[in-house]
């Protein structure tokens, strides 16, 4: 009897040792599937955007999969129990049975239950019905906040988080600056709203609730699966009728959405309210992981820091009385283009004196964020080096502003495209800065719901909220911070730059040479600049743009003339590269940057009209033609390999090689740079062919195959 009883002991032991067993490996596999949705470093680059997308996509997978996992681990516990005879409930408590009322009595019951409801205030058909009307505030409340603070969080915190976070090397405040203030905003907005919607009562408010689950389903679907084609704001006009397929898709998708949940929220109450709570649980969290990563691994090293470097407006308005080098760059300025509009209005060049128009240029790459860093590095692609080999040493391999120092000159860089990380130690300008003096907290959290809605809304209604990068860095930034140019980020803004040239005016700083390199507008679009250089929000044309641009030029040299500093000054006005448009495809017609180029001589040669050379001319040819003007000897210029010759210098044959980069790019991804070599005039395309020369992103090129 003992040994029986011995034997039974032995067994349920070993039986729950075999459970306990069981549950450490069930738990372990669905612990597994939660940490797949953890982010980690990978040895590629994703585009940024994409990024934290698929980290979410990886997110969702993980936690249905461990729901899945749980569900069958359950099951397969309860079945491996019966086998081996071991009660689940051994050793508990139970309570006594419930008793079931009578049938016979249940309309007593009933009415008992009524008066009962009546004298605490409750709502005797609400209870018998189920119907939301006898839902408590509170529990309407708790409904409210997890379906609104979900919205909120999508579209006013995740969404912001992400733009920042992935752009911030073109942004004059990154996700650091930026944070603290999206993340309580969205919260805020989120409760005001869930407080309104627990107002409501009844059907109502089970329809409204469903209605704004229904917004962050949608907003989460849209940015997941629904924006493909969404170019990049670069400024570049959309024509909206071309998306007129999206539009009605996206209009399916989003009304499926809500009919679907407002069906279920009509016909099946308690269930509408569980899907609504479970799902925006559920989605928070899976966004939560695609936030933590932008921490963990953020897409651009310099988004969060707990010190950014920022490229401030110091020394932008001030010269040396001694030696200048003057650098001005109005962005997408074609020369081809100039020259229609100065045909026109030959006296836009009328200050320009001394200064040589080298109508016959190339540039070196384009878009602005490759020839930028071009003009200050010199740094080419070379034939045979893969795509991460020239953006890997761009920087590194670069010795431009440190011969710039080594002539004596103090530097001040002014532009959005150039890596502050390389400029902070080589300028005057590029420092760290206290955001809370210079962020427009109001401008910032409109502009950055601007860009969420246009996000993660339909495409019938992101016409409603386009913006471009500009806007953004405009109205971050703080009008109040402008009496401390060392605490005023530069930002690219040509009306803006003009009313500040004409109120301050130039002045003579104590530096015995300076280096000033300043990246204006120009004639990049959207056309929003009268002829005078004044904003017109309106719109203006490319010839009101161009006379603008030049409006503005002219203003700074004629200061330059009355402080008596013109002669000593080598100038030079360029474009970043000339008109461009965005394709996939190699180019179909010209491009060239205007190059105007005026020495430092005599008061004379200065006092001459602009002449006009139609020299085989490049912007490859500029770095001696800066590093000259500062007087650099040709030991220094023999470093820049064959182009060792100041512009002014060179006497090329017509016939001159001359190469130029242009990038392929779908409004998602940069593809291939792709070499044209061109023999003569720039102007005809005839003379402009592929050499064969293709730095393929080959990263690009995989998530593109993968997508088809």
């Amino acid at each position: 009897m003992v040994t029986s009883r011995s034997q039974k002991g032995a067994h349920r032991i070993a039986g729950r040792l075999l459970v306990l067993v069981w549950d450490v490996l069930g738990h372990a596999a669905i612990s597994a599937c939660l940490l797949t949705a953890m982010a980690t470093p990978a040895l590629a680059y994703v585009d940024p955007s994409v990024m934290t997308y698929t980290i979410q996509a990886l997110a969702a997978v993980a936690v249905a999969l461990s729901a899945v996992l749980g569900v069958a681990f359950r099951r397969t516990r309860k079945a491996l129990m019966r086998l081996l005879h071991v009660e689940e409930s051994a050793g508990r408590v139970a309570e006594p049975e419930v008793s079931r009322i009578d049938p016979a009595g249940k309309a007593a019951a009933d009415a008992a239950a009524r008066e009962a409801l009546a004298a605490a205030g409750g709502n005797a058909r609400g209870a018998a019905t189920g119907h939301p009307a006898g839902v408590p505030w509170r529990r309407r409340l708790a409904l409210s906040l997890l379906v609104c603070l979900f919205d909120a969080f999508t579209v006013l915190v995740v969404a912001p988080y992400e733009l920042v976070a992935a752009n911030s090397a073109s942004l004059v405040f990154g996700l650091d600056s930026v944070w603290q203030l999206i993340l309580v905003a969205g919260l805020l907005v989120g409760v005001v709203c869930a407080l309104v919607l627990s107002v409501f009562r009844g059907r109502a408010f089970d329809v409204l609730l469903a209605l704004a689950l229904a917004v962050g389903i949608g907003s989460y679907v849209q940015t997941l699966f629904l924006n493909g084609g969404l170019t990049v704001a670069d400024g570049n006009l959309i024509d909206w009728s071309k998306y007129t397929g999206e539009m009605v898709g996206n209009l399916l998708v989003w009304g499926a959405i809500a009919a679907a949940l407002v069906t279920l929220a009509v016909t099946r109450e308690k269930a509408g309210r569980a899907v609504a709570a479970v799902a925006s649980v559920a989605l928070v969290l899976v966004q939560l992981v695609g936030v933590v990563s932008l921490w963990v691994s953020p897409p651009d090293g310099s988004s969060i820091q707990t010190q950014r470097i920022y490229t401030t407006e110091q020394g932008m308005f001030d010269v040396s009385k001694n030696k200048n080098v003057i650098v001005l760059v109005v962005d997408t300025v074609d020369s081809l283009k100039t020259k229609a509009v100065y045909d026109n209005y030959p006296e836009m060049l009328d200050e320009f004196t001394g200064f040589t128009w080298y109508q016959n240029s190339t540039g070196s790459m384009i878009p602005t964020r490759y020839g930028i860093p071009f003009l200050l590095t010199g740094s080419y692609p070379k034939a045979g080096e893969t795509w991460n080999d020239f953006f890997g040493r761009i920087y590194s391999g670069s010795t431009f502003l440190d011969d710039v120092s080594a002539q004596g000159y103090s530097a001040g860089i002014y532009t959005d495209s150039l890596s502050p990380d390389y400029a902070k130690t080589r300028t005057i300008n590029v420092h760290p800065l206290d955001a809370s003096k210079a962020l427009d907290k109001r401008g910032t959290l409109e502009i950055l719901y601007q860009c969420s809605l246009y996000r993660d809304m339909p495409w019938t209604l992101k016409p409603f909220f386009w913006y471009y990068t500009d806007q953004i860095n405009n109205a971050m930034f703080s009008s109040e911070a402008e009496n401390d140019p060392s605490s005023t980020p530069y930002v690219m803004n040509d009306p803006a730059y003009y009313q500040k040239l004409r109120e301050r005016g130039l002045s003579i700083n104590s530096e015995d040479a300076s280096f000033r390199f300043i990246h204006l507008v120009g004639t990049h679009t959207p056309y929003t600049m009268d002829a005078q250089g004044n904003l017109n929000e309106e719109g203006t044309s490319l010839e009101d743009q161009t006379l603008g641009t030049f409006h503005i030029l002219s203003e700074y040299l004629r200061q330059l003339k009355q402080l008596g500093v013109y002669d000593q000054s080598t100038i030079i006005v360029t474009a970043d590269h000339g008109e461009w448009y965005l394709t996939d495809e190699p180019l179909t017609e010209p491009t060239s940057p205007i190059i105007f180029v005026k020495p430092a001589q005599d008061a004379g040669a200065d006092a001459a009209p602009c002449a006009i050379s139609q020299e085989p001319a490049s912007h490859k040819d500029l770095q001696a033609t800066m590093l000259k003007g500062m007087g650099a000897s040709q030991d220094v210029l023999d470093h820049y390999g064959e182009f060792n010759v100041a512009l002014e210098d060179r006497h090329d044959p017509a016939d001159r090689l001359r190469t130029y980069c242009m990038l392929t790019h779908d409004g998602k991804r940069d593809y291939d740079l792709l070499e044209y070599q061109i023999v003569g005039d720039v102007s005809d395309f005839n003379n402009w062919h592929l050499d064969g020369n293709d730095w393929r992103n080959e990263e690009a090129w995989k998530q593109r195959d993968a997508e088809r």
